[in-house]
């Protein structure tokens, strides 16, 4: 009878630590971190870059940055904040990005959201160079922040591209790299990359077929524009008779056409003033 006393007395003490355990995790602040993940590598990163160059019909994009908590869902609204770390950023509020709202839901019952932050592409500076927003999440009434790993944000962006390690394998087709020819194939040819080996056979035929779509659309700009009216590009002419080519979604971007006596053709012009001449 005694041993079943002790046994019940152990029992009801850890029954009480229990349920002052859970009351303690009940009454603490849950945690709101960045949920990023690499789609290839499927690991978590903290930074990721953009470019407008690839969305030419937009000079003002809103990017959805992910945010998960760990702790309890419960049936109300939440809300977390964040903030812009100064010395890690080199955008400018209300040139580069809008600035930050006060603080961010958490919807009921949910253990996730999303930051939405916009940014601007409009910049001349973008198309020479990039900046960074750096952002950080703080503690609210409603979350604490516990996990310093997680609680920072590096959004890298600009309106200009790079050239891919594609190019080169595919130069004696495309011609001498530049950034304003890149965005132009980006545009006409169908696609934004080219494979990576052009000994496949099997991919090769596609590959020439985005090639033969820039090279036509290079060789008559005017009269090819036509046929992506329905990706909304179109020939607009300057008041003093220059003709370019743009995305009726962003007038900001205009790609001038010169006009050649010589041949009676129309050409663009590279970032260094330089004529690009189909191959």
């Amino acid at each position: 009878m005694k041993k079943i006393t002790a046994i019940s007395m152990f029992s009801w003490i850890l029954l009480i630590a229990c349920k002052k355990q859970d009351d303690l995790v009940f009454r603490e602040n849950s945690n709101v971190y960045f949920d990023f993940t690499d789609d290839v590598k499927s690991t978590r990163v903290d930074s990721f870059f953009y470019s407008f160059a690839l969305f030419p019909e937009i000079s003002i994009d809103t990017l959805l940055l992910p945010v998960r908590i760990s702790g309890e869902r419960v049936p109300y609204d939440r809300w977390f904040k964040a903030t812009v770390v100064a010395n890690g950023s080199t955008a400018t509020a209300g040139l580069h990005y809008k600035a930050l709202d006060t603080a961010y839901k958490i919807p009921a019952d949910s253990g996730k959201a999303y930051l939405p932050l916009i940014i601007y592409g409009s910049d001349p500076l973008l198309l020479d160079t990039s900046v960074v927003i750096k952002l950080k999440i703080s503690a609210s009434s409603a979350f604490s922040n516990n996990f310093p790993s997680y609680d920072t944000a590096k959004i890298t962006f600009s309106n200009r591209l790079e050239q891919p390690l594609w190019w080169v394998v595919w130069e004696s087709d495309l011609g001498v790299y530049s950034r304003v020819k890149h965005e132009l194939f980006i545009r006409t040819s169908g696609t934004t990359e080219l494979q990576l080996d052009n000994s496949d056979w099997q991919s090769t035929p596609k590959t020439l077929f985005y090639l033969r779509q820039f090279r036509a659309f290079m060789m008559d700009p005017i009269a090819r524009t036509v046929d992506y009216k329905d990706k909304g590009y179109a020939i607009g002419q300057e008041p003093n008779g220059t003709y370019y080519f743009y995305n009726t979604g962003n007038l900001n971007k205009k790609y001038p056409l010169e006009y050649s006596a010589a041949d009676g053709r129309y050409y663009f012009h590279d970032e260094n003033g330089n004529r690009i001449v189909p191959q």
